[in-house]
């Protein structure tokens, strides 16, 4: 970094996933990054190397490591001037499960440190650290200079922890796709049927996205069935090279189905717009902590998920008005209210228009603000000087 950043409205990124790296994660603190630069903020981004990553922005530090490599990225940056915050992207797959990283507060001292947690849900790679892993969130929250969380799941949790007031903040994700572009020759494009009905499933083939109940579903529908495409695949830690491989669900011979797997994030849009119906059957029910919850509607789509335990969770989200919602894990209703969307174009031009309303309330501009506001508020608090 030959060029020395501003002193205030700077934010260093710490993320364990950047693209050209998969995932959620990493797809949001781009668009992050890209909404605070159009707000006047300096974004540096510090993350692990990537083979597929061609070339380095001169914004983008690699790390081999979470530890003291990281800390000694931070001290060069300090030596070299730079004054800012620093901002962790807290997700567990992420950083590879390492607890390490929430040492971060201690190890970036004295930039101030906030942190945004994406899931705290116990990772389904590693159930048994439950305890343990507690432990070492409610630290990190502690220690941090504040605490955002982006669904109220989550900050129902961290209150739990004594983080309120104007430490915690509640920031909802925003759509990792650009807008639908040309919807009507996704399908052509993509050598899909144009006349055929067309149900999509859009994210990562965890077992908790529902997919192998959406299978079900559609194999509970008369012939001529949908036609089922996914988008998507395995995230890198998923275990097994094979663990979400379609063929391998139950009642996969009924349904008819095309796998495309990752494409570019245009085609996803359009397509989503395009497509009849979008299913996306969460087992634990659907939660603004979704980032292909969120993209479906940006998308435009006329939406089927499930309903959570407490429905006023999906605030703003109404069912009948921006989604359809069924219960979890039951391929019977699922199968309903697909046949029933899937008979009623003009119920599905609703869903669609009231997708694209609620999207507002997702729109990275406002996301953008409130970080900014944050970082605005983190910096008045910090109880340092500078100075040169």
């Amino acid at each position: 970094m030959a060029d020395r950043l501003p002193i205030d409205r700077a934010v260093l990124f710490v993320t364990g996933e950047y693209p050209p790296l998969r995932g959620g994660v990493g797809d949001y603190t781009a668009r992050l990054a890209e909404a605070l630069t159009d707000h006047g903020w300096s974004v540096t981004v510090v993350t692990r190397p990537s083979p597929d990553r061609t070339a380095t922005s001169p914004a983008i530090r690699v790390t081999t490591g979470w530890g003291w490599r990281l800390r000694e990225i931070l001290q060069e940056l300090y030596a070299q001037g730079w004054r800012g915050i620093v901002h962790l992207q807290y997700q567990a797959g992420a950083f590879d499960l390492q607890g390490r990283i929430a040492l971060l507060p201690q190890l970036a001292h004295p930039f101030p440190v906030v942190t945004t947690f994406h899931d705290l849900r116990v990772p389904y790679l590693f159930p048994k650290a439950g305890p343990l892993r507690h432990l070492v969130l409610r630290w990190l929250a502690r220690t941090s200079a504040a605490v955002v969380v982006t669904n109220p799941e989550d900050e129902r949790a961290v209150r739990r922890w004594d983080i309120s007031g104007a430490r915690l903040w509640r920031i909802p994700i925003g759509s990792n796709l650009p807008a639908p572009r040309d919807p009507r020759a996704a399908r052509q494009r993509l050598g899909l049927p144009r006349q055929q009905p067309l149900v999509a499933f859009f994210g990562f083939r965890q077992p908790e996205k529902g997919l192998e109940t959406l299978i079900a579903a559609i194999a509970r529908l008369p012939e001529p069935r949908p036609l089922l495409v996914l988008l998507g695949g395995d995230r890198p830690d998923t275990p097994g090279a094979r663990a979400g491989d379609a063929t391998a669900y139950r009642d996969i011979a009924a349904v008819p189905l095309v796998d495309l797997g990752y494409r570019p994030a245009q085609d996803v849009a359009d397509l989503l717009a395009a497509a009849d119906v979008v299913a996306l059957p969460f087992r634990d029910g659907a939660s603004l902590r979704h980032g292909s919850l969120i993209a479906a509607l940006a998308s435009g789509a006329a939406l089927v998920t499930t309903r959570p335990a407490d429905p006023t969770l999906l605030f703003p989200l109404r069912d009948g008005e921006h989604c359809c919602l069924v219960p979890p894990d039951d391929p019977t209703a699922l199968a309903q209210a697909l046949a029933g969307l899937l008979a009623d174009p003009t119920r599905r031009d609703q869903l669609r228009a009231g997708a694209r309303t609620v999207a507002a309330a997702f729109a990275w501009e406002r996301i953008a603000q409130r970080h900014a506001q944050l970082y605005e508020v983190v910096r008045q608090w910090s109880r340092y000087s500078w100075g040169d």
